[in-house]
């Protein structure tokens, strides 16, 4: 890679160019570079490119005050850890790197773009997985680069009336839909919604049956936009959130980019504790009817899912690998209690199964075996 070249990767991240492939692992770059970089130049060339990088991206750990490489040398660790990739861990005692690693038979290959749309009678129809979304404008339906929707060579275009349809994502997959008010929603794997053809009335309403989905929504001040997930209800005028309702995490987690959202509970007499006004970078967890808890986050880790990577920030193995489970449509089985393994990290959701295993068993603290379409955990002791 030449240095142009190399300059050229970075311009493209600083202008939001970038695939999210490339955005995944630079992310992961930056983070082991703030941990690990000598101190080579004068303090103003470390603010300039935090100003630049450091501070659009995910923050894993506390950076130390260092000093990076001159501009092209940065560029070009960027393209390296394209190329090669990096990961890092925190794990339990201290277990000696590469005690664990990794030899694979077989492999399984990520998720990509797909999903059903079910309308009101009834009809499903298997969307494309070379396309990236549908449109719903109307009484008209077509995928998001304008072509045709269509099975059996019949055209499905069409919407008869204002009705109820949903839009559902298996293990393995994850679709974009623009919605009849022009909001669009990014849903992500093993996630099912359901909505109006068109909104009429004074609101407009859809509802997460099961899944995380991510919202930028169209502005109207006299028409706010609802969505129902489990026993909550959130309300917005126009802003970007992230609502994660998986039936098998514990609660509903809804996290704000932009603007302001109000999260009430729907069960119960309504009370301080049962609706909250969440600000940017706030997020709000409800579990059962217990009331609303607020907590401040880094709400790029919520909505990594939407940019391509997988972003773990000390979470424990169980709950990585059920997020591996939904992308990679694997099944789980633990041997051996490996509770308590507390680990971080970045990587691209568009690589193998086994690249990921991999980075984990490099910590030595666990091991993976993969038989057909099952992941086996277990503690390594060597």
């Amino acid at each position: 890679m030449k240095d142009q070249q190399a300059e050229q990767l970075i311009q493209k991240y600083t202008s939001g160019q970038c695939s999210p492939e490339e955005v995944a692992l630079l992310h992961t770059w930056y983070n082991q570079r703030s941990k690990n970089l000598r101190d080579e130049l004068p303090e103003p060339d470390y603010v300039y490119w935090q100003k630049q990088i450091g501070n659009r991206l995910p923050q894993l750990v506390k950076p130390k005050a260092i000093k990076l490489w001159p501009r092209i040398a940065i560029a070009a660790a960027a393209v390296a850890a394209i190329v090669f990739g990096v990961f890092f861990f925190k794990a339990p005692n201290n277990p000696k790197p590469g005690s664990g690693s990794a030899n694979y038979t077989n492999d399984i290959a990520p998720g990509k773009n797909t999903a059903t749309l079910t309308l009101a009678n009834g009809k499903t129809i298997l969307l494309s997985d070379v396309k990236t979304g549908v449109i719903v404008a109307g009484n008209s339906l077509r995928y998001n680069d304008n072509t045709v929707i269509s099975t059996e060579g019949r055209d499905l275009s069409s919407l008869r009336s204002v009705e109820m349809t949903s839009l559902s994502t298996p293990r393995g997959g994850m679709y974009q839909i623009t919605l009849p008010d022009g909001s669009r929603a990014w849903l992500n794997a093993d996630t099912k919604i359901s909505f109006p053809s068109q909104f009429i009335g004074k609101e407009r309403k859809i509802l997460i049956i099961n899944g995380e989905v991510y919202f930028e929504v169209a502005k109207n001040k006299e028409k706010p936009f609802i969505v129902v997930a489990d026993q909550q209800e959130v309300e917005v005028l126009g802003t970007h959130f992230n609502i994660s309702a998986y039936k098998d995490e514990a609660g509903v987690k809804t996290t704000l980019l932009e603007g302001s959202v109000k999260v009430s509970l729907l069960s119960g007499k309504r009370s301080d504790d049962r609706t909250v006004i969440l600000k940017p970078n706030q997020q709000s967890t409800v579990t059962g009817s217990s009331g609303i808890s607020v907590k401040d986050v880094d709400a790029d880790e919520a909505v990594a899912w939407q940019k391509g990577y997988f972003l773990f920030a000390n979470e424990d193995i169980k709950t990585i690998m059920r997020k591996v489970a939904r992308w990679y449509d694997v099944d789980v089985v633990y041997e051996g209690n490996v509770d308590n393994m507390a680990l971080g990290g970045t990587v691209s959701k568009f690589s193998n199964v086994s690249k990921i295993l991999a980075m984990l068993q490099e910590t030595g603290a666990v091991k993976f075996k993969i038989e057909g379409r099952k992941v086996i955990v277990s503690v390594n002791n060597p």
